[in-house]
Protein backbone atom coordinates (compact mmCIF):
# COMPACT_ATOMS: atom_id res chain seq x y z
CA UNK A 1 0.00 0.00 0.00
CA UNK A 2 2.81 2.41 0.86
CA UNK A 3 4.40 1.91 -2.53
CA UNK A 4 1.09 2.47 -4.30
CA UNK A 5 0.59 5.76 -2.45
CA UNK A 6 4.22 6.84 -2.93
CA UNK A 7 4.09 6.43 -6.71
CA UNK A 8 0.37 7.06 -7.24
CA UNK A 9 -0.06 3.61 -8.75
CA UNK A 10 -2.65 3.21 -11.43
CA UNK A 11 -4.15 1.03 -14.12
CA UNK A 12 -7.06 1.11 -16.56
CA UNK A 13 -7.46 4.87 -16.25
CA UNK A 14 -7.62 4.94 -12.44
CA UNK A 15 -5.03 6.00 -9.88
CA UNK A 16 -4.71 5.45 -6.13
CA UNK A 17 -5.17 9.21 -5.59
CA UNK A 18 -8.87 8.82 -6.30
CA UNK A 19 -9.45 6.73 -3.16
CA UNK A 20 -6.92 8.10 -0.65
CA UNK A 21 -8.51 10.02 2.20
CA UNK A 22 -5.40 10.53 4.36
CA UNK A 23 -1.96 9.12 5.08
CA UNK A 24 -0.03 8.92 8.33
CA UNK A 25 3.74 9.08 8.01
CA UNK A 26 6.90 9.55 10.04
CA UNK A 27 8.92 12.64 9.11
CA UNK A 28 12.71 13.09 9.22
CA UNK A 29 12.46 14.12 12.90
CA UNK A 30 10.64 10.86 13.76
CA UNK A 31 7.35 12.70 14.31
CA UNK A 32 4.02 11.26 13.22
CA UNK A 33 2.16 13.46 10.77
CA UNK A 34 -1.06 13.12 8.79
CA UNK A 35 -1.79 14.57 5.35
CA UNK A 36 -5.13 14.78 3.56
CA UNK A 37 -5.60 13.84 -0.09
CA UNK A 38 -4.60 17.23 -1.52
CA UNK A 39 -1.47 17.40 0.64
CA UNK A 40 -0.20 14.21 -1.04
CA UNK A 41 0.68 16.35 -4.09
CA UNK A 42 -0.32 13.50 -6.40
CA UNK A 43 0.70 13.63 -10.04
CA UNK A 44 1.36 11.00 -12.69
CA UNK A 45 3.31 8.24 -10.92
CA UNK A 46 4.48 10.46 -8.10
CA UNK A 47 3.51 12.08 -4.80
CA UNK A 48 5.12 14.07 -2.00
CA UNK A 49 6.54 10.80 -0.67
CA UNK A 50 8.52 10.18 -3.85
CA UNK A 51 9.98 13.68 -3.55
CA UNK A 52 10.63 13.52 0.22
CA UNK A 53 12.45 10.25 0.64
CA UNK A 54 12.85 10.77 4.39
CA UNK A 55 9.08 10.51 4.95
CA UNK A 56 7.98 6.96 5.74
CA UNK A 57 4.38 5.97 5.13
CA UNK A 58 2.79 4.20 8.11
CA UNK A 59 -0.82 3.88 6.99
CA UNK A 60 -3.38 5.29 4.60
CA UNK A 61 -7.10 5.57 4.96
CA UNK A 62 -9.00 4.95 1.76
CA UNK A 63 -12.56 5.83 0.87
CA UNK A 64 -14.30 3.41 -1.47
CA UNK A 65 -17.54 3.98 -3.32
CA UNK A 66 -20.58 1.79 -2.82
CA UNK A 67 -21.60 -0.18 -5.84
CA UNK A 68 -23.40 -3.20 -7.16
CA UNK A 69 -21.58 -6.32 -5.99
CA UNK A 70 -22.17 -8.22 -9.25
CA UNK A 71 -20.97 -5.27 -11.37
CA UNK A 72 -17.86 -4.83 -9.23
CA UNK A 73 -17.08 -8.55 -9.48
CA UNK A 74 -17.55 -8.44 -13.26
CA UNK A 75 -15.18 -5.43 -13.54
CA UNK A 76 -12.58 -7.23 -11.42
CA UNK A 77 -12.88 -10.37 -13.56
CA UNK A 78 -12.62 -8.34 -16.79
CA UNK A 79 -9.51 -6.52 -15.57
CA UNK A 80 -7.90 -9.79 -14.47
CA UNK A 81 -8.64 -11.36 -17.87
CA UNK A 82 -7.23 -8.29 -19.65
CA UNK A 83 -4.02 -8.49 -17.60
CA UNK A 84 -3.59 -12.17 -18.45
CA UNK A 85 -4.01 -11.41 -22.17
CA UNK A 86 -1.79 -8.30 -22.27
CA UNK A 87 0.89 -8.81 -19.61
CA UNK A 88 3.59 -11.49 -19.28
CA UNK A 89 2.39 -12.82 -15.94
CA UNK A 90 3.98 -16.25 -16.49
CA UNK A 91 7.46 -14.74 -16.00
CA UNK A 92 8.96 -12.87 -13.06
CA UNK A 93 8.94 -9.13 -13.79
CA UNK A 94 8.73 -5.75 -12.07
CA UNK A 95 5.64 -4.59 -13.94
CA UNK A 96 5.65 -1.65 -16.28
CA UNK A 97 9.21 -0.33 -16.49
CA UNK A 98 8.72 3.07 -18.14
CA UNK A 99 6.38 6.01 -17.67
CA UNK A 100 4.19 7.23 -20.52
CA UNK A 101 5.37 10.40 -22.19
CA UNK A 102 3.23 13.48 -22.67
CA UNK A 103 2.72 12.71 -26.34
CA UNK A 104 3.56 8.99 -26.64
CA UNK A 105 3.15 5.58 -25.07
CA UNK A 106 6.63 4.27 -24.33
CA UNK A 107 5.82 0.59 -24.86
CA UNK A 108 4.58 1.41 -28.37
CA UNK A 109 7.87 3.16 -29.19
CA UNK A 110 9.81 0.15 -27.89
CA UNK A 111 7.68 -2.11 -30.09
CA UNK A 112 8.13 0.17 -33.14
CA UNK A 113 11.90 -0.04 -32.63
CA UNK A 114 11.60 -3.82 -33.06
CA UNK A 115 12.89 -4.50 -29.57
CA UNK A 116 10.36 -7.10 -28.43
CA UNK A 117 12.34 -10.23 -27.56
CA UNK A 118 15.64 -8.35 -27.34
CA UNK A 119 17.67 -9.57 -24.39
CA UNK A 120 20.73 -9.06 -22.26
CA UNK A 121 21.46 -12.41 -20.66
CA UNK A 122 18.22 -13.73 -19.17
CA UNK A 123 16.59 -10.27 -19.08
CA UNK A 124 14.20 -9.98 -22.04
CA UNK A 125 11.84 -7.37 -23.41
CA UNK A 126 8.53 -9.20 -23.34
CA UNK A 127 7.14 -10.39 -26.69
CA UNK A 128 3.66 -9.84 -25.25
CA UNK A 129 4.05 -6.28 -23.90
CA UNK A 130 7.14 -4.22 -24.76
CA UNK A 131 6.82 -2.20 -21.54
CA UNK A 132 7.80 -5.23 -19.45
CA UNK A 133 11.23 -6.73 -18.87
CA UNK A 134 10.92 -10.37 -17.94
CA UNK A 135 13.30 -12.82 -16.32
CA UNK A 136 13.57 -16.01 -18.39
CA UNK A 137 16.03 -17.67 -16.04
CA UNK A 138 18.56 -16.07 -13.76
CA UNK A 139 18.62 -12.47 -14.92
CA UNK A 140 20.80 -10.22 -12.79
CA UNK A 141 20.14 -6.62 -11.85
CA UNK A 142 23.13 -5.71 -14.04
CA UNK A 143 21.51 -7.39 -17.06
CA UNK A 144 18.19 -5.63 -16.44
CA UNK A 145 19.92 -2.26 -16.10
CA UNK A 146 21.94 -2.86 -19.28
CA UNK A 147 18.71 -3.72 -21.10
CA UNK A 148 17.04 -0.56 -19.79
CA UNK A 149 20.04 1.51 -20.95
CA UNK A 150 19.81 -0.10 -24.42
CA UNK A 151 16.08 0.64 -24.66
CA UNK A 152 16.63 4.27 -23.64
CA UNK A 153 19.43 4.65 -26.20
CA UNK A 154 17.36 3.18 -29.04
CA UNK A 155 14.28 5.28 -28.27
CA UNK A 156 16.37 8.43 -28.13
CA UNK A 157 18.21 7.56 -31.34
CA UNK A 158 15.03 6.82 -33.31
CA UNK A 159 12.49 9.22 -31.73
CA UNK A 160 14.60 11.82 -29.88
CA UNK A 161 12.65 11.04 -26.68
CA UNK A 162 14.19 10.72 -23.22
CA UNK A 163 12.07 8.07 -21.56
CA UNK A 164 11.71 7.87 -17.78
CA UNK A 165 11.60 4.89 -15.48
CA UNK A 166 8.36 4.09 -13.69
CA UNK A 167 10.23 1.74 -11.38
CA UNK A 168 12.79 3.02 -8.90
CA UNK A 169 16.23 1.44 -8.90
CA UNK A 170 17.69 1.02 -5.41
CA UNK A 171 21.10 -0.22 -4.38
CA UNK A 172 22.65 -0.44 -7.84
CA UNK A 173 25.25 1.86 -9.39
Amino acid sequence: MGGAVRMNAGAYGKEIKSIIYSTTYVDKDAKLKIVNNLEHEFDYRTSRFAKNKDEIIIESIIKLEKGNKAEIKQKMDDDKKSRKLKQPLQYPNAGSIFKRGNDYITSMLIDKCGLKGYNVGDAYISDLHAGFIINKGKATAKEVLELIAHIKKEIYKKYNKKIELEIEVLGED
